[in-house]
Parts: structure tokens; C-alpha cells; sequence
């Protein structure tokens, strides 16, 4: 489900007004409920709703997904951080869709640090654990980790010093990565189980 979440983030922003940037403005710009037709100005999203129910879908769809596909991992605490990182950061989008930043700026800050936390914390947890069963899955899922750490660095930054410059871009390399990796990996894992193999996610 997670590459879904991507597309309804596009079909969101696409109507949005003219002044939303892909590349400037944050994802939670989208959710914002304080207008309701596009205007010239200030970033406007009419389907704010449309947002923010997503973040609670896809938030709850990447939290049971990671706890499925945790009693299908390896023993090991490096398998067991990652699948709880994965739940934390799906906790994080919930909260992200039910506080939208108008209504409640302090506390959507908050609940989001899980959102990137908890998606760079799972997938380098899970790359280090598929080092010595797995190391091309290993690798992989580094590599999707280095984008993810890469996004999430500048993006914070950007929140500190109070810029704009390829915010959104950045922010969305911190976040869209991992949510086709962690399909990519259900998929694998599925595939192998349909197939009788041993469930794994190399």
C-alpha cells in the first residue's frame, strides 16, 4: 500500500494552487485546513481531507505491515528495532493526519520527528541485520537508508534556519524511498511464502 500513499500525495498536490511547489513547499502544506478553493497567495489545498485521511491510512498500513511481516523476520534485536522503528514511524503519520500544522503547529511537529526517525532508524537496523544472511538485500536497503538520511538532513536543516530551499523535494527524498522499499520487501517476502521457500526479504 505504501507506493499508494506517493500517488495521493501527487493527486493532492496537483490541486493545490499554483503557489504549492513540489520542490519548496512541505508535504504538510497539503493537509492544511485553512482554505477551501485555490486563490492566488499563500499555498492552498482543497483536498486537505483528502490528505490527512491519507496520513492516518497509510500511517496504520505501514504500522501492520511492519508487525505482519516482523513475525515472518530472522530472531535477532536488529530485525526486532527495525520492525518496531517501522511501527513508530507509521504512529507518527497517524498523528501527522489527525493534527493538522494550522490547527496545531507544535504538536504536528512532534508527532512527525517519528515519521522520519522511525523510517531512517528501520531501514538502517534492517540493513545491518541482512548483512551476513543477506548482502545484496543489505546493501539495497543502505543505499534507500544514505537517500533517506540525505533527505531528512536537509530538510530539518531547512526547518532551523528557517529556509525554503528544496524543502519539499528534499523532505519527500527522506520519505517516498522507504515507502516503496518496505513494499518492495512485503512483496519479496510474500512471494517467497506463496512459493513454500523459507520467508525471507533478500
Amino acid at each position: 500500500m505504501q507506493p499508494v500513499y506517493i500517488l495521493l500525495e501527487v493527486l493532492v498536490g496537483l490541486q493545490a494552487s499554483a503557489s504549492y511547489s513540489f520542490t519548496d513547499s512541505t508535504i504538510s502544506d497539503l493537509g492544511d485546513t485553512s482554505c477551501l478553493e485555490v486563490t492566488s497567495g499563500e499555498p492552498c489545498s482543497p483536498w486537505h481531507g483528502s490528505m490527512n485521511v491519507g496520513f492516518v491510512w497509510f500511517g496504520c498500513t505501514l504500522a501492520i505491515g511492519a508487525i505482519l511481516l516482523g513475525s515472518r523476520r530472522p530472531a535477532g534485536r536488529l530485525f526486532t528495532a527495525s520492525t518496531i522503528l517501522f511501527v513508530a514511524s507509521g504512529l507518527g503519520s497517524i498523528g501527522v493526519g489527525l493534527t493538522p500544522v494550522n490547527e496545531h503547529p507544535d504538536l504536528h511537529t512532534v508527532v512527525a520527528y517519528p515519521v522520519f526517525a522511525g523510517m531512517l532508524g528501520a531501514l538502517m537496523t534492517l540493513g545491518l541485520a541482512l548483512l551476513g544472511p543477506h548482502p545484496r538485500c543489505a546493501r539495497a536497503t543502505l543505499t534507500v537508508a544514505g537517500l533517506t538520511a540525505v533527505g531528512a538532513g536537509w530538510f530539518f536543516l531547512q526547518v532551523l534556519v528557517g529556509g525554503n530551499s528544496a524543502t519539499g523535494a528534499f523532505e519527500r527524498l527522506a520519505l517516498w524511498p522507504g515507502y516503496v522499499w518496505v513494499s518492495v520487501c512485503a512483496v519479496t517476502v510474500w512471494r517467497r511464502a506463496a512459493g513454500g521457500a523459507q520467508p525471507s526479504t533478500s
